[in-house]
């Protein structure tokens, strides 16, 4: 049988193939247990989901997730990137612009536009004035749609203009399934979120005192002036959670025909704050408890590093001190499973050893956590202070000094007769 060069370089390339696809199979399969249990989403900003996010409590909501504030892990997700419309849950970006942009004391005057806008209501009139801070109040309480369209007016000009600044906003927040069609939540076809995007932005206004203080309200009272009067108006906050839920401190309701009920909700207790989210759910407040018991129950918050605290010292070769404190350079604060915390672990790796001189700020090592014998997190150690490289002239200067310090402790040791003293003292010093 004669075999062409064709035919040799097929039979060739086939065998490579059958050797090739099974160790790569073999290598994707044989991932280690960390890669399946944290998966990180680069994009801004950087989201990490807890294993095994989409297991939980049983809701009613189409769609639902569960986040916890400050390292912004998702700890539990139902459908949490499908667009879904989210009703008087825009207001929270409204509100949240409002806070960046405008001034607080500043008066906003009701424009009639403004005034004759349908559904929950502040009962705002034409040419009625109200601090800017009050409308917010009203807006995030009482779910006001009229004051929603005058706070965009009086900060954009047109609600059309400020509408367009809360959807660049929501892309730079990382809420790329969001597209905003008016500032108050009505139903429009081209106005929606998700879950998972409301969650986000929800986040990004806690960071606002103001913004964490008006949505854990839970009754305000405004004042409105029509001419020379001052009406006073006291409002009672939509989110029932507050008076129900322990640690319960936000955010916001929504309701319409075409989204079902909705409510983004958050709640603290011993400084750990998750972020929870329910959209299309006949059982909003039993589902929204569920998720935020389940955070704290189920996980708990670890912080191996605050930025700016020493950390550890390490070693300095051929320097003029021995050794080098270090500190972190960001804060690190991971996520776990309460029943797993036992069996993360903290390294120090340095990627060569530390020589003189070193100088402060350098970075000298990192401080890595892992878990299953693969990293799951790191952040840099940066030196304190600096660290002169050992030279004679160096030592020579220190070990006069060393014996000028000798010489000033033995002779007060003298004049008051302290000789045992000067013993113990010599001891301790080093002397040529």
């Amino acid at each position: 049988m004669i075999i062409t060069r064709k035919k040799l370089i097929a039979i060739v390339v086939g065998i490579c193939i059958s050797v090739i696809i099974p160790i790569i199979t073999s290598r994707h399969l044989s991932l280690s247990v960390t890669s399946r249990i944290y998966t990180r989403l680069n994009r801004y900003p950087e989201i990490i989901f807890i294993p095994n996010y989409t297991e939980g409590p049983h809701l009613a909501a189409r769609s639902a997730v569960l986040i916890e504030a400050l390292t912004g892990t998702v700890i539990y997700g139902k459908n949490e990137h499908m667009r879904m419309h989210p009703a008087s849950t825009t207001k929270i970006m409204t509100a949240l612009l409002a806070i960046e942009l405008g001034d607080i004391e500043s008066t906003v005057i009701v424009s009639e536009d403004a005034a004759r806008v349908g559904g929950s209501s502040l009962w705002l009139r034409k040419g009625q004035k109200i601090k800017l801070g009050d409308l917010i109040r009203g807006v995030m309480l009482k779910s006001g749609n009229d004051g929603c369209v005058a706070i965009a007016q009086h900060i954009a000009g047109k609600e059309e203009s400020f509408v367009r600044m809360m959807n660049l906003k929501a892309q730079k927040l990382g809420a790329v399934n969001t597209k905003f069609s008016n500032t108050h939540g009505l139903t429009e076809p081209d106005h929606y979120s998700t879950a998972f995007d409301l969650a986000l932005m929800a986040g990004y206004g806690l960071k606002y005192p103001l913004f964490a203080d008006i949505v854990s309200t839970r009754e305000a009272e405004i004042t409105i002036t029509q001419g020379e009067s001052d009406e006073k108006r006291k409002l009672a906050n939509t989110n029932w959670l507050l008076w129900s839920f322990e640690g319960a401190d936000g955010i916001k309701t929504g309701t319409t025909a075409a989204a079902g009920y909705c409510l983004v909700a958050s709640a603290t207790r011993n400084n750990v704050q998750f972020i929870s989210v329910v959209l299309d759910s006949d059982a909003r407040w039993s589902d929204s408890a569920a998720l935020l018991n389940y955070g704290f129950e189920k996980f708990r918050v670890m912080t191996f590093a605050e930025r700016g605290s020493t950390v550890t010292g390490i070693g300095v070769e051929k320097g003029m001190e021995p050794e080098i404190k270090v500190m972190a350079s960001d804060n690190m604060r991971l996520v776990i499973p309460r029943d797993l915390s036992h069996l993360f672990e903290q390294r120090i790796i340095l990627d060569e050893p530390v020589i003189a001189p070193v100088f402060p700020g350098q970075t000298i090592g990192r401080l890595v956590i892992i878990f299953d014998e693969a990293e799951l997190a790191s952040v840099d150690l940066i030196a304190e202070t600096g660290v002169a490289r050992l030279t004679l002239p160096r030592v020579i200067i220190r070990k006069f000094k060393d014996i000028m310090v000798g010489r000033r402790y033995r002779n007060a040791s003298v004049n008051t007769g302290g000789e045992l003293f000067w013993d113990s003292l010599k001891a301790r010093l080093p002397m040529l």
